[in-house]
């Protein structure tokens, strides 16, 4: 087995484990749907988390051709950008019953939070693309990579300052 299918095999069981608690989450919501004042907002934001949990697995499998996983750092990289997105995927629907009662509340009371998370994996989605293609053309890469990246994290940053309408 080489080190990236080592590393294949952990994104795989973080990213389900975060498309589960995504999954749970929702099912509560809907099993309890009468007693919630529903909100468009934290239902969209569980809905990108979702793509973006999809599309780091998808497009993960393709990072295998190159050898930085037998890197212990590059591995670190990776470790806590799963950590991240899996925290993003717990903060993005309410857990328990109180935060459940009202939608736009608990979006009001998460957004920094949660806008944060995000712009973080977005961040960490930078170093490790930078890690990985380090060894072919650095200057490139920054301009291909680094820059829409860095523009997408500070995007969602400020999702995380702004107030949503009632």
């Amino acid at each position: 087995m080489t080190p990236f299918e080592y590393s294949l095999v952990l994104v795989t069981i973080i990213v389900g484990l975060a498309i589960a608690d995504m999954l749970e989450s929702l099912h509560r919501l809907l099993r309890s749907r009468t007693s919630i004042r529903w909100h468009w907002l934290p239902l969209v934001a569980a809905l990108l988390v979702l793509l973006t949990l999809v599309q780091f697995w998808w497009g993960f499998y393709r990072l295998g051709r190159t050898e930085v996983w037998s890197q212990y750092g590059a591995f670190l990289l990776l470790l806590l950008q799963l950590v991240l997105m899996f925290l993003l995927a717990c903060a993005a629907l309410p857990d328990n019953d109180r935060e459940r009662s009202d939608l736009g509340e608990y979006y009001e009371h998460n957004r920094r939070y949660f806008w944060t998370l995000f712009s973080l994996v977005a961040f960490m989605a930078m170093l490790t693309n930078l890690v990985v293609v380090a060894r072919q053309d650095l200057p490139s890469a920054l301009l291909l990579k680094g820059v829409p990246n860095l523009l997408y994290a500070g995007v969602m940053l400020s999702l995380g300052f702004v107030r949503a309408k009632s």
